[in-house]
C-alpha cells in the first residue's frame, strides 16, 4: 500500500509533535543525555510502506533536534533496523543539530544506566506498547530478540 496524497506530510508532522512532547518533558526534568530506541521501525505496524515509515520517523527526530534546543548535551539513538535510513538522512542532509547526536548499537537501557552512574542526567525512551511489555514476561521475543532484533520489552520485564 502507498500513502494517500498529503498523508506523508501529516504523518511526519504528528511524529514531530510526539518527539517534541517527549523532549519537552525531558527538558523539564533537566535531562542532558537522553537515550532512545528509535520509534517507527514497523514492529507493530501493518505492512504499509515500512521502509518509508522508518525514513519518516528518522526525518522527524532529526528535524526536531535541529529546530529546537532542549538543553541536551548528547542525544543517543539506537536506530536498530532503521540504521540504514538514519545514516542515509545524515549523509544527504546538512542538519544543524542543537546538541550532539550519537548513533549507536548498544543496549539503550544499559547505556542510560551507565551514563546515570557517571552522574549524567539521562532518560531512556523505549517505544513499546504496554501489551509488548507485558508479553515480555511470557517470552514474547525470546527466540529472536538478540542483536538487531533485541527487544527491550523482555529486558524490562525481567529486570523491573
Amino acid at each position: 500500500k502507498k500513502f494517500k496524497p498529503g498523508a506523508r506530510a501529516r504523518f511526519k508532522a504528528r511524529i514531530k509533535r510526539t518527539y517534541h512532547c517527549i523532549f519537552t518533558a525531558c527538558q523539564s526534568f533537566e535531562v542532558t543525555h537522553p537515550t532512545a530506541i528509535a520509534m517507527g521501525l514497523g514492529m507493530f505496524l501493518p505492512p504499509i510502506e515500512k521502509d518509508e515509515v522508518k525514513l519518516i520517523y528518522h526525518e522527524a527526530i532529526f528535524e526536531v533536534l535541529s529546530q529546537n534546543d532542549y538543553g541536551f548535551d548528547t542525544f543517543f539513538l539506537n536506530p536498530g533496523p532503521g540504521t540504514g535510513a538514519a545514516r542515509q538522512l545524515l549523509r544527504e542532509n546538512n542538519y544543524r543539530f542543537r546538541c550532539r547526536v550519537c548513533l549507536h548499537t548498544k543496549d539503550g537501557k544499559a547505556l542510560a544506566s551507565g551514563l546515570a552512574s557517571k552522574g549524567f542526567r539521562t532518560s531512556f525512551l523505549n517505544p513499546s506498547d504496554s501489551i509488548a511489555v507485558m508479553q515480555g514476561c511470557l517470552g514474547y521475543w525470546w527466540a529472536c530478540g538478540m542483536g538487531e532484533r533485541y527487544a527491550g520489552e523482555e529486558d524490562f520485564a525481567a529486570t523491573s
